[in-house]
């Protein structure tokens, strides 16, 4: 049994777009994309009328996984080094989550940055205890 087995579908989601260090405003595109040209291809729905009524749900999501430890935010915006740039805290992860900036538009760079932490680095075998 791996963490996967214990995740949701959009906890998956969330946590392989923290694995690959992507945009939080790009996780609800993702989870609506679709495989193309024989699977060969993932698009991610751009469609700001699906997305829009998604986002609470998988804010709050957000929000547990990373009471969990399960990932972390990072505001780009304000730290450009994104290896060195510390994790936001609760308050400001509350304000991102209800900012619609955080969410739209729905592809290319965002504000937030979804990490893996320690924990979960070492839960998918990517780090020694």
């Amino acid at each position: 049994m791996t963490i996967w087995d214990d995740l949701g579908p959009e906890e998956r989601v969330i946590l392989q777009n923290a694995v690959e260090e992507a945009w939080l405003n790009n996780v609800i595109g993702d989870y609506l994309g679709h495989a193309e040209h024989g699977g060969l291809v993932w698009m991610i729905s751009s469609d700001e009328d699906a997305i829009r009524p998604l986002v609470p749900r998988f804010a709050a999501i957000v929000k547990d996984m990373v009471r969990r430890d399960l990932i972390a935010l990072i505001h780009t915006a304000r730290h450009h080094d994104v290896a060195n740039a510390p994790y936001m805290t609760d308050n400001e992860i509350d304000a991102a989550l209800i900012d619609p900036d955080t969410w739209f538009p729905p592809t290319g760079a965002g504000p937030v940055m979804l990490i893996t932490t320690d924990h979960t680095d070492r839960l998918l075998g990517r780090q020694q205890p």
